[in-house]
């Protein structure tokens, strides 16, 4: 388990979220106008959150203190987080509560599963975000995955950095920022993990929107949105998409793609 870089995802993420609070949010009028950063500072979260200024410092610091669950819940109302931030910062907070045992491979009945989705794209995903398990139709409307390399294969390089499958997305920064704040909250599973290390710096190296992306420290427990496709043969494509967890205690997820109603997207899909 690497504590020090938990503790610096930690104390990033705080920053983050301080930084994005205005204090005319929170009833502190005095002086904003003179701030030359935006957000609160360091000092106004401790007050608020009734910690001292040392002890709030050097959790942002990213030193190694303890943290109660008391001033974790003074933090959430603090800076306003959203249900899926809190669970992202006691997660943080309590590697204790990293006690998820890994799958190594995708459970066979999935395939099944896939296979009778018919005309709706779905495929599942492993612990690292790659596609271990699809459907025809998620081949015919994204290139034929087998025998791909494994870093062609996951769900973020795809996003991000292979252009001809970015290009068909036509709601790229919508699908894209969705997509990152997902994995930001699963990435704090798996900060020990050096192969997420290698991605994430392999993607900070060859996508600019994935560095901003980052940089920003968006966090979202589920996935689900809209997303249009250019397809080459049928033409426009409307879905909305959901993930799913195989299992309570899985590290595989299924996202599957529903055509959308009254747009012609399902009769386009079964004349592919």
């Amino acid at each position: 388990m690497n504590s020090d870089r938990r503790r610096r995802e930690l104390a990033d993420f705080l920053q983050s979220r301080r930084k994005r609070l205005s204090p005319q949010e929170l009833g502190l009028q005095a002086g904003a106008s003179r701030r030359r950063t935006p957000g609160l500072r360091r000092e106004e979260v401790a007050s608020l959150s009734g910690i001292s200024i040392p002890w709030y410092t050097a959790l942002e610091q990213g030193r190694d203190i303890q943290v109660s669950e008391q001033v974790l819940e003074s933090l959430v109302r603090t800076l306003k987080l959203s249900p899926d931030e809190r669970n992202y910062l006691f997660i943080l907070a309590n590697p204790s509560l990293m006690t998820k045992a890994a799958e190594e491979s995708t459970p066979p009945a999935l395939q099944a599963i896939l296979d009778r989705m018919g005309t709706y794209p779905a495929y599942v995903i492993d612990k690292r975000w790659n596609i271990s398990a699809w459907n025809q139709m998620t081949s015919t409307l994204c290139g034929e995955l087998n025998g791909s390399a494994e870093i062609e294969r996951n769900i973020l390089w795809r996003v991000f950095v292979m252009e001809r499958n970015k290009a068909s997305i036509v709601n790229w920064e919508h699908v894209s920022s969705r997509l990152l704040a997902h994995f930001r909250n699963r990435y704090a599973w798996h900060l020990n993990d050096p192969w997420y290390q290698e991605l994430i710096s392999k993607l900070h190296d060859q996508s600019e929107e994935f560095r901003a992306g980052w940089e920003r420290h968006e966090v979202a427990g589920n996935s689900e949105g809209d997303q249009v496709i250019q397809h080459p043969e049928a033409g426009r494509l409307a879905f909305r998409y959901h993930t799913f967890a195989v299992s309570e205690n899985s590290d595989f997820f299924m996202r599957v793609y529903t055509p959308l109603e009254n747009n012609g997207s399902l009769d386009r899909l079964v004349n592919l």
